[in-house]
């Protein structure tokens, strides 16, 4: 027979042991060899249970590299000092501690608040043609003729008119609806007609154009401008799509935003017949702005394309274009009275004067205001704080205004110290320490071997055990315990604020119990024969963990001395310090605070160097497995080796006794 688990190397592929002898020597062998290797078992489990200490081992480091990122958070100076700021008009000021701004606790009272303006430079609109003007030479066919007499779409239109998805338009005029074609009928002709068609309704009705070039509509009757079922743009173009419409008093009407005319920001600066509506044509060229240089294509940009570049760049300001009244803004991204600086480098595209961007050209330049914040004084009077934002850091002290709006109605800020980040931090490092500190009592936990009942133990029974850690019996890594909670529940601080130099002075408490397994000698252990029960007592003493912080105790304890409790835990004899150093030699990981790394990284830590004993105890026990086996294949391969000469030597006694046994009976049956 052949088997993968008969021991030995010089098992035949294919053998039949005791033909001979009718001795199955592979089971014999097989029992021998079980009997040397047998210590093997033992020192297997020991080798799974030094595997699962370092296991446990790499946990707990895990968890104090918790608590030092815990320490972590804990060491920014900002939440020692945080402070909470509340505005009773958050419409005029919403208000903000400020992170180490040294803030005064107190009730301000705002008199007044100016938000700040930016500086805004607003075109002059004459820089476009009015609908009214003659169309340049350049027009073809229409050269030379007043625009407002040309077909609207080849006219100084600033909104490029359209007949809608129909082959006509339709714009409807107090409930009449009249037809327009923009390619073939001037704006003459279109209001004219609004005028005959809205008459049959209002005689009293006219549609003209004023000396600006903008629409006026005229009644008796209220108006009404547009429908759902018009078609085209007729009321963009207009610029009454925006218009105010007065319907009171014994004449009714409305007038257009702007005069029809204009510059069109959606046709190229040099388009045939129009040159987009400027009066000075735009050439290619380039312009700056606040310093910034950008260029101009005559052929390639346009209005719209122009500010976008603008906006697109680190010029500063925001430009717009309002298509209702025509004009142009450049507004200032900062405010204050901050200056726009036009072409300071040349404008060689003519842009800035065509535009009317220029004060030569007719341009408005509106000059920012600084915000201005007005605080009463508690003396009487009151200050007045000035900022070219509408952020203002210096009206009251630690405390950021973003003002919202304008006020003349006195309000009030409460500054008061906010604890809740601390509060947090340190919640955060109690449960991450707890954490550790359970964990490792759980795994140093000792355990208890069930006894039985007097007479009732059978002869060679072993006594069960109850609970026991994985490293009960490793004074190390209690005597690691042990150091955090002395740390923790030590002295700490430098004492020179005075007050306090515990943790549990600020309202963090060592625990004061502990449980631990004992026997119960009143009641037996469920499914056991007469073995005592086992509970889990309470006894007097602490296990290491922290109680739940005292908010109450901490808030008086800052409201007292602030400085002593910052001092305490994060001065350089406090908590920070003393825990985040030892736990850096304990981890072999850096502790890193908000001043740097404190206590210095071992070429090996503590807690590597516990793993590192289990890890060259587990090869000395491998080696002596790996011994054991070696032994037990050539303890195998010697009785195999004899066995088979055994057999051999049976065989040829065998074959002897044959052959005599023939010649015995042959002399007898010659006689």
């Amino acid at each position: 027979m052949s088997s993968s688990q008969i021991p030995g190397t010089n098992i035949p592929p294919v053998s039949f042991p005791g033909i001979v002898s009718g001795i199955d020597y592979n089971s014999i062998i097989q029992k021998l060899t079980a009997l040397t290797l047998a210590p093997t078992t033992q020192i297997n489990q020991q080798i799974a249970t030094l595997n699962a200490a370092n296991l446990e081992l790499i946990k707990i480091n895990n968890l104090l590299s918790s608590v030092q990122t815990a320490l972590g958070a804990l060491s920014q100076p900002n939440i020692y000092d945080a402070v909470s700021a509340t505005s009773t008009n958050l419409a005029a000021i919403v208000a903000t501690g400020i992170a180490g701004g040294n803030a005064v606790p107190g009730v301000y009272t705002i008199d007044s608040v100016q938000t700040a303006t930016p500086t805004s430079i607003l075109s002059n609109t004459a820089a476009g043609h009015k609908i009214t003007d003659l169309l340049p030479a350049t027009a073809g066919i229409y050269a030379n003729q007043a625009s407002n007499t040309v077909p609207l779409v080849d006219s100084y239109a600033a909104i490029t008119p359209t007949n809608g998805s129909g082959s006509t338009g339709s714009v409807t005029i107090d409930g009449i609806s009249v037809s327009y074609d923009v390619n073939t009928q001037s704006l003459n002709t279109i209001l004219a007609n609004i005028q005959t068609a809205v008459q049959a309704y209002d005689p009293s009705f006219t549609a003209t154009l004023n000396a600006a070039g903008a629409v006026v509509l005229s009644g008796s009757k209220p108006m009404t401008l547009g429908s759902a079922n018009d078609q085209g743009n007729l009321l963009d173009v207009l610029r009454l799509s925006g218009a105010q419409i007065n319907n009171t008093g014994p004449t009714t009407g409305v007038t257009g935003t702007a005069g029809v005319g204009g510059i069109n920001q959606a046709v190229a600066f040099d388009s045939a017949g129009t040159d987009a509506g400027f009066v000075t044509p735009v050439t290619s060229g380039t312009f700056t702005i606040n310093g910034v240089s950008l260029s101009v294509s005559a052929s390639g940009d346009n209005l719209a394309s122009v500010l976008a570049k603008i906006n697109a760049s680190n010029a500063g300001v925001v430009a717009t274009y309002n298509a209702q009244t025509g004009a142009i803004s450049l507004t200032n991204k900062s405010s204050g009275a901050q200056s726009i600086v036009v072409g300071s480098s040349g404008d060689t595209s003519n842009f800035l004067t065509a535009a009317g961007l220029t004060s030569a050209a007719g341009a408005t330049t509106t000059v920012g205001t600084q915000s201005k914040v007005v605080v009463a004084n508690p003396s009487g009077g009151s200050t007045t704080y000035y900022s070219n934002s509408n952020t203002v850091t210096t009206a009251i002290p630690g405390v950021s205004l973003q003002l919202t709006g304008n006020t003349t109605t006195p309000f009030t800020v409460t500054v008061a110290q906010d604890n809740s980040q601390l509060v947090n931090a340190l919640n955060t490092f109690v449960s991450a320490y707890n954490s550790a500190i359970t964990e490792i009592n759980s795994a140093t936990q000792a355990p208890i071997v069930l006894q039985a009942a007097q007479g009732t133990a059978l002869p060679g029974q072993v006594a069960p055990a109850v609970g026991g850690g994985i490293l009960f019996g490793v004074d190390s890594v209690t005597n690691l315990k042990d150091q955090l909670t002395n740390i923790v529940s030590g002295f700490m601080g430098s004492g020179a604020f005075g007050g306090y130099n515990s943790l549990s002075q600020i309202g963090l408490q060592i625990s004061s119990s502990f449980s631990q397994l004992s026997y119960n000698s009143q009641a037996t252990q469920p499914g056991t024969t007469g073995q005592q029960a086992v509970n889990t007592t309470t006894f007097q003493g602490t296990d290491g963990t922290l109680q739940p912080l005292n908010v109450t105790q901490l808030d008086a304890a800052l409201a007292a001395n602030p400085n002593a409790v910052q001092d305490l835990l994060n001065g350089a004899q406090g908590l920070t310090n003393q825990l985040g150093s030892y736990l850096t030699y304990a981890t072999g990981l850096p502790t890193l605070l908000s001043n740097g790394i404190v206590g210095t990284v071992p070429p090996v830590s503590l807690l590597q160097t516990f793993q590192n004993q289990n890890t060259n105890q587990i090869t000395q026990l491998q080696a002596q497995v790996a011994q054991i086996q070696d032994n037990a294949n050539q303890q195998a391969n010697q009785l195999r080796q004899e066995f088979v000469q055994t057999e051999a030597t049976l065989a040829q006694y065998q074959s002897l006794q044959s052959q005599l046994s023939s010649f015995f009976n042959g002399s007898g049956s010659g006689s």
